[in-house]
Order: structure tokens, then C-alpha cells, then sequence
């Protein structure tokens, strides 16, 4: 039998190029981390234990609450995703953070 079939991955079909990666921090201590929220999975819970385990183990690590940057939720428009993702890099830009956590699971 010699028949041929395709396979989508369960992620989805890549809708264009990657044309660039951000570069990785060779530490987190002395850097600002901000938080975004995608309202899933016990964030306010969660959240406050990453902050916890990341001063613990990186000094002069500082965060920026999930609650200052506008929350993502899951599913909805493109249209409202793509502008919610402009806004939250406007303002991460603007507060001089160098990393973010993107989400909580779920």
C-alpha cells in the first residue's frame, strides 16, 4: 500500500516567517521582569510565587505586576490580540523591562 498522508500539527499551520528571535539574558538579577496575564489558570496565585522564587534567587530583580499591563485573554479577535500585544510592548518599552512571563498556563 502506498498512499501518502499530510499532518497539520495540533499548533497550527506558521503563518509567515520568523524573521527574528530576542536575544537571552544571561541573567534575570538586576534586570525588570513584567508580568502578562492571560486571566487562566489561578495568575493572581501563580504570579506572586514567580515573584517570590525570582528575589530569592536574582538580586535587584524587579517586577512589574500583571495588573499594570493590559490582560490577554485567550481566544478572541485577532484584531483586538494584535492591538492588546502592540499596547503591552508600547508600555514594557516605555517601563524599561527586559524580560516578560507571557501567559500562566491553564
Amino acid at each position: 500500500m502506498n498512499s501518502k498522508m499530510g499532518v497539520i500539527s495540533p499548533e497550527g499551520l506558521q503563518l509567515r516567517a520568523v524573521n527574528s528571535v530576542s536575544r537571552h539574558l544571561d541573567t534575570l538579577a538586576g534586570k525588570t521582569i513584567g508580568e502578562v496575564y492571560n486571566n487562566h489558570f489561578k495568575g493572581e496565585f501563580m504570579f506572586q510565587t514567580y515573584r517570590r522564587l525570582f528575589k530569592e534567587k536574582f538580586p535587584g530583580v524587579k517586577i512589574i505586576a500583571y495588573d499594570r499591563f493590559p490582560i490577554v485573554y485567550v481566544g478572541g479577535d485577532p484584531v483586538a490580540q494584535k492591538k492588546t500585544a502592540k499596547d503591552i510592548a508600547a508600555l514594557a518599552q516605555e517601563w524599561g523591562v527586559d524580560a516578560i512571563i507571557s501567559g500562566n498556563g491553564g
